[in-house]
């Protein structure tokens, strides 16, 4: 795992202080080498996590032996070895034993369509001196990130993360009107939009090919949407639970290729507790570090739960208690982040990549098993939303929910109830964007000052979202929900969470799940193996029973979020309204109201305050 930069000026030689600058603000991402290249017309800088051949020899950036090619890397390979084998036989020669060299040699080999070949998460750049062409390209489900902005003459500059972009002369400053209203509704930033005007991210399973006098060629290398419209599997249930356990122990497995030590997160939840319990079936369970993050509001504790799955799998567990004084990291997480982002989950998620590193450099998580196999309570409430939204009397029903005491809990019952009836207002897809929507465009409209109003309202969120329903239309409208959190929440905020914490304490995180191979033989299981009736996950849960305690397999589901409604203090408001830059943009008068309403529990605005404390924040840095 690492953090990559480049620069690609056609009219003059990049200044190499300033790739050196970009390089120096992803260092976390990359302690334990740097290295910088210069080859006219361009620029690649590198800061390695060394996981795969740890010898100074796979250090980058790295030139094939022709002189031809040179690779920034980011990111792990989990088949790299088969490959290597296959090249091999094709007669290529390796000096490393790195996953990069194989990409390198793989793309020799068969150009674009070597990234069909690749497992795994990364993002990378090769410059081609003999074209004179540079090739981007990202993971399919978008697990490492790569921004970029484009400048007169095709002049290109890339970076792992927004802070380093950020450091070139010629990065675009002035904030981007449709990423602050996306913010806004969800608390992130969407697909390829950014926080600054005219900077992009790569979309996951893409590549950008760059060349001179040339438009930028940026094209998708593989389909989500293809994999929900291929064929459902038919085959008897017990059949499928069999081959769905041993697909997980397969990919669980490829995914713990290291030469650094390396452990998992644990919940206690059925997704965390599955990967270690795979993980258990190949290698000794004691020999297995396991991590988990707890709260002291019982409302938001897991401790007890993963407690009872390492127990009863074995491991060597650890965990640690986060208090209310945690608050006072959230400066440092908020500029971790790198983009405004406001997760409630980022701040555990932040300090238990803290614990893990102090004893492991690689960490596999449970994350993407709720989108692939619809485990949110959301998917339950789109399944009751379809048998609710013909009833009578809905309007009258949704104005008697605003009577139910409010309860500043995790995810409390009449939070629950009133996010579900604003919702059961809307037809099918607006009301499964409204159960993660934090302000409505009404709500936006209050709040924005005059100045900006306009321009923010010129953007609905929900339009792309409505394009990502279109790529799907034809499947059935809970698979289409899947398909929409695929591309949005999981890359935007699951995945951006994941990276940005884990890689601020120098640790690799791997999704066992995210593993396309894998994932698109779930995408394919009937929906029935998913939720059925209001039951969530049926066959994954199934598939574990000979593994795990069953009252964890089937517990209700908590979540990984942090108590910030109890948290917001006197102190996180006035630091907000005294950032000039955010009260340029936002109503001091609408914000008090939000604070008020919270305090005195007219209202759990705490989502929404979160939000705009974090954007406060991180305008902080302008």
């Amino acid at each position: 795992m690492c953090g990559i930069v480049g620069s690609l000026s056609w009219s003059r030689p990049e200044n190499r202080t300033i790739i050196a600058n970009m390089m120096s603000k992803i260092v976390h991402r990359g302690p334990d080498a740097g290295g910088l290249w210069e080859g006219d017309p361009i620029t690649f800088g590198h800061r390695r996590l060394s996981i795969l051949d740890v010898s100074a020899n796979a250090n980058q950036p790295m030139m094939d032996s022709s002189g031809r090619y040179i690779i920034v890397f980011n990111g792990e390979i989990y088949n790299f070895q088969l490959l290597r084998d296959s090249l091999l036989e094709q007669g290529l020669s390796f000096k490393t034993h790195s996953d990069t060299e194989v990409v390198l040699a793989a793309w020799k080999l068969w150009g674009v369509n070597a990234l069909l070949r690749l497992e795994g998460m990364f993002a990378f750049a090769i410059w081609d001196a003999q074209e004179q062409q540079l090739f981007l390209a990202r993971d399919r489900f978008g697990e490492k990130p790569l921004f970029y902005f484009l400048h007169k003459t095709n002049h290109i500059v890339f970076a792992s993360e927004l802070k380093a972009l950020r450091q070139h002369p010629l990065c675009p400053k002035s904030l981007n009107s449709r990423a602050i209203s996306q913010f806004l509704s969800l608390n992130y930033i969407l697909t390829e939009s950014c926080i600054l005007d005219n900077v992009h991210k790569l979309p996951p399973a893409h590549y950008m090919l760059i060349r001179k006098d040339k438009a930028p060629l940026l094209q998708s290398y593989w389909s989500l949407a293809e994999q929900f419209q291929a064929p459902k599997w038919n085959l008897p249930q017990d059949q499928l639970v069999g081959l769905l356990a041993d697909s997980l122990k397969t990919t669980t497995q490829k995914c713990t290729v290291s030469d650094v030590p390396l452990g998992a997160f644990l919940s206690g939840g059925i997704d965390s507790s599955a990967i270690v319990a795979s993980m258990a079936r190949f290698q000794k369970s004691n020999n297995i570090k396991t991590f988990t993050m707890g709260f002291e509001d019982d409302s938001f504790n897991e401790l007890d739960k993963a407690q009872r799955v390492a127990s009863h799998i074995g491991v060597d567990h650890h965990w640690e208690i986060a208090s209310i004084d945690r608050m006072s990291l959230l400066p440092k997480i908020v500029a971790a982040a790198d983009e405004p982002f406001a997760d409630t989950s980022m701040i555990p998620v932040y300090i238990l990549a803290e614990m893990a590193r102090k004893r492991v450099t690689v960490c596999l998580s449970g994350d993407g098993g709720d989108e692939l196999f619809a485990g949110y309570e959301t998917y339950r409430a789109d399944k009751l939303h379809g048998w609710m939204s013909k009833i009578p009397f809905k309007s009258f029903l949704s104005r008697g929910v605003d009577f139910l005491p409010v309860s500043l809990n995790k995810v409390s019952f009449d939070y629950k109830v009133r996010q579900f009836f604003k919702g059961l207002q809307l037809n099918a897809q607006m009301a499964h964007y409204s159960w993660r929507t934090i302000f409505s465009e009404n709500e936006k409209q209050s709040l924005l000052q005059a100045t900006h109003r306009e321009e923010v309202n010129k953007h609905n969120p929900f339009d792309i979202f409505k394009q990502f329903y279109r790529d799907v239309e034809q499947c059935s409208l809970l698979e289409q929900h899947l398909y929409v959190d695929l591309k949005t929440w999981l890359v935007d905020d699951i995945l951006v969470k994941v990276d940005r914490m884990s890689m601020a304490h120098s640790l690799e995180v791997r999704a066992p799940f995210l593993n396309h191979i894998f994932a698109e033989w779930v995408i394919r299981l009937p929906m029935k193996y998913k939720l059925n009736f209001l039951r969530t996950k049926a066959l994954l849960k199934k598939s574990q029973e000979k593994f795990l305690p069953l009252s964890n397999i089937y517990a209700r589901k908590e979540g990984f979020n942090a108590p910030v409604s109890q948290w917001l203090t006197q102190e996180s408001r006035e630091r907000m309204l005294d950032n000039q830059i955010f009260r340029e943009w936002f109503s001091e008068k609408e914000i008090q109201k939000l604070y008020e309403a919270h305090e005195n529990k007219k209202a759990d605005n705490g989502l929404k305050l979160f939000g705009l404390l974090c954007l406060s924040m991180w305008m902080e840095s302008l």
